[in-house]
């Protein structure tokens, strides 16, 4: 183990420069008292070079040993993961990564696993699981007898577009090498769980806090493989529905309503990479908004975590990833796709 971040910072070597770099992670990891930037790495050289030189970041790295040459954690920000988090274990390296972990929980699961084993984190970017918004209308609602769980994003690609530098496009995953899925899953539901994972994982997340135990119910592929809706129960049969929806550019929602016999609260969410105060909590009381960055409060839970100082009877991110990513293999399973409806002549 490494000595404790009291006495020096963790250092951290990141791999991947796109929009989450520029406009998340490597603004703060620069700023931090607690982390210390080793190196980046990107697939495109440039971006790597364009990153170090706005972060002060000491060097770049191509090759995998070198990127983790006396690092603490490797910070994995590509679209796939898997190869990076054991070549991190495999050199003794904490990693803290983006989600989803894998697309096949069965992969997330034996990862998991080989860092437990090797005494190593194994950490997941569930930032909603340190979102204060969503805390205080858990706080409000603590055991929620209903609800419901909406996103539409327009916004995402422009969005990045304004956090790279000139000159990059906002999204790269077309070059990602094909990312292993269930065997047994068929096409359309394979369509489903990436949805469910690639645009959803913050509504499961929120879920999976707000009701332990959730089980899916149903679940439906619009015809243009575009959106997901869905019906989970919790263990009383508390019902809840999810809906990950195409929209327009520039229109976004992101909202999620809990409710039982005595109480309410509703969340709408900021866009993306938009300051968090722009959050809005509404309840009987009335509207609650200017809640502090769940991002900042993510990595103050990853330098505790670093330092062996979680509490024992909290999940792990991992923990609460596994929960996130066998709810939407479950999704996924029960998925069909919807049907055209014919117009009248």
């Amino acid at each position: 183990m490494t000595p404790s971040s009291t006495t020096r910072p963790w250092r951290v070597a990141v791999a991947g420069c796109g929009a989450a770099a520029f406009g998340l992670h490597l603004p703060l990891l620069a700023g931090s008292e607690a982390f210390e930037l080793t190196a980046v790495t990107d697939r495109d050289p440039e971006r790597a070079t364009k990153a170090q030189k706005q972060f002060a970041v000491p060097r770049t790295a191509t090759r995998a040993g070198d990127l983790l040459q006396d690092a603490d954690a490797l910070v994995i920000l590509t679209g796939v993961h898997e190869d990076l988090i054991e070549e991190a274990l495999d050199a003794g390296v904490h990693v803290v990564t983006e989600k989803p972990v894998c697309l096949d929980v069965v992969r997330t699961r034996k990862l998991a696993e080989r860092a437990r084993d090797a005494g190593l984190l194994l950490e997941v970017g569930a930032m909603r699981a340190h979102d204060p918004a969503l805390l205080a209308a858990l706080a409000h609602v603590p055991e929620p007898a209903g609800g419901w769980l909406v996103k539409a994003d327009g916004v995402d690609e422009a969005a990045r577009r304004r956090l790279l530098p000139s000159g990059f496009a906002p999204y790269t995953f077309a070059s990602d090498p094909p990312q292993p899925v269930p065997d047994h899953l068929a096409p359309h539901q394979v369509t489903a769980l990436q949805i469910l994972l690639w645009q959803g994982y913050h509504l499961l997340t929120a879920l999976a806090l707000a009701v332990p135990g959730t089980t899916a119910t149903a679940c439906t592929l619009d015809p243009s493989g575009q959106s997901v809706h869905a019906l989970l129960h919790g263990p009383k049969g508390e019902p809840f529905t999810l809906v990950i929806a195409a929209t327009p550019a520039g229109v976004f929602r992101e909202q999620i309503h809990l409710a039982d016999a005595d109480a309410a609260a509703t969340i709408d969410f900021a866009r993306p990479y938009e300051p968090a105060d722009g959050t809005r909590l509404t309840t009987a009381d009335g509207t609650q908004s200017g809640f502090a960055d769940p991002f900042a409060a993510m990595w103050a839970s990853i330098d505790v975590r670093l330092s062996g100082q979680h509490p024992a009877d909290l999940p792990s991110s991992v923990a609460l990833a596994l929960r996130v990513e066998d709810l939407a293999l479950a999704l996924a399973e029960l998925a069909h796709p919807g049907t055209r409806t014919r117009k009248e002549s």
